[in-house]
């Protein structure tokens, strides 16, 4: 992957300055919990430069936000409309959030 990378890869760097994406819980209530092995982190640079919160409705760069599969096609929408380094962003993740849409009603991004 060229943006994101791994829980384990993380834990290497011993950054905290990521974004993760988290596969969905099975209970109905989200409970937070961090840095879990299946989830997908993006760096805090990344995200700043392109721009995410233009991207994701409701963003929240400091908290949760959940995904649903109708906020991921605005999302897909969104990022082909920036084009560039953020549709390349998105698209990279779209294989792990469809894998994610087989089990779960959504995916989280936890903010820093």
């Amino acid at each position: 992957m060229e943006f994101f990378i791994t829980e384990s890869r993380r834990k290497q760097t011993g950054g905290s300055c990521f974004f993760e994406f988290q596969r969905g819980q099975k209970e109905k209530e989200y409970e937070s919990v961090f840095w879990l092995e299946d989830s997908l982190l993006l760096h805090m640079d990344i995200v700043d430069e392109i721009e995410l919160y233009k991207i994701v409705p409701n963003f929240n760069y400091y908290y949760i936000t959940i995904i649903d599969k109708e906020k991921w096609e605005v999302i897909q929408q969104n990022a082909e409309k920036a084009g560039g380094k953020a549709m390349k962003v998105i698209h990279e993740v779209s294989a792990w959030v469809e894998e994610n849409f087989k089990e779960f009603d959504y995916f989280v991004i936890v903010g820093i």
